[in-house]
């Protein structure tokens, strides 16, 4: 359910190359899914106009902490970045539909492209606890600068990173280490992802040719996050649009029209 929570920063601390981790203390008891976001007043005012789209990260409910990891881009995230420990943080949400986790077993592909991670690690978190479930974390990203938080990834996973330089973990992009995990183990029972869009339509090529289920995070530059200024379109399958703030950010491979991606 959407609320508009004022909470208050307990931590804004740096874990990689321009990479920070946010956490904001807040009475409100959430009801989170993995694939839900939060718009972001990154201070306030007007200045910046626009709120950032977040991905929830983790939430600790008997502390009351929800944290979001993030990557400096721009003027906004910059001005996130500043911001101090005790001060106080509007967020709104959680907003959007997250995946779909009903009746999940067998071998699952998480697939993460640089900082898409911080999109999937709750669900990384959430999978690691249900013993039906065989996770594969295949983390790819430019450099090994791009890696953050790696010893406290959940134990019960079996983690595959690369790297395109490489300088930690196989050499080459994520989609390539999918490939050779399916060709040394066979085909997994179902993906999720979230990364650059090529590496989304590279993924939802495999997946249709190994009649391979799943779903990306497929992510937008968001004005509103509550579909009122259509800035978030994803172009449909059959034609048409899907708003990201509303009908996703979750979606299935298959929703997706990839010749327009």
């Amino acid at each position: 359910m959407k609320e508009i929570i004022r909470a208050k920063i307990c931590s804004n601390k740096k874990i990689g190359k321009e990479i920070f981790l946010l956490g904001v203390k807040t009475e409100k008891k959430l009801r989170l899914k993995p694939g839900e976001f939060f718009m972001i007043r990154a201070q306030d005012g007007n200045d910046p106009l626009l709120n950032r789209p977040l991905s929830w990260f983790r939430y600790f409910p008997q502390k009351g902490v929800l944290e979001f990891a993030y990557q400096v881009v721009g003027r906004g995230t910059r001005i996130l970045s500043a911001r101090k420990v005790s001060e106080e943080l509007i967020i709104i949400g959680p907003l959007g539909k997250g995946f779909e986790l009903e009746k999940l077993s067998g071998r699952i592909f998480l697939v993460a492209g640089g900082m898409g991670m911080a999109g999937l690690w709750s669900l990384a978190e959430k999978l690691s606890k249900n013993k039906k479930c065989e996770v594969h974390l295949v983390w790819g990203t430019k450099s090994k600068s791009g890696f953050f938080l790696l010893r406290e990834l959940p134990e019960k996973m079996k983690i595959h990173l690369g790297t395109q330089d490489g300088s930690r973990g196989r050499k080459g992009m994520a989609t390539e280490l999918v490939n050779e995990l399916i060709r040394e183990e066979g085909v997994p029972d179902k993906i999720f992802a979230c990364g650059p869009k090529a590496m989304l339509k590279e993924l939802a090529r495999i997946a249709e040719a190994g009649k391979i289920p799943g779903q990306v995070l497929y992510e937008e530059r968001m004005a509103c996050g509550i579909g009122a200024c259509l800035g978030c379109s994803a172009p449909a399958k059959g034609g048409g649009y899907l708003q990201s703030c509303l009908d996703g950010p979750a979606f299935r491979f298959e929703q997706i029209d990839w010749e327009r991606v």
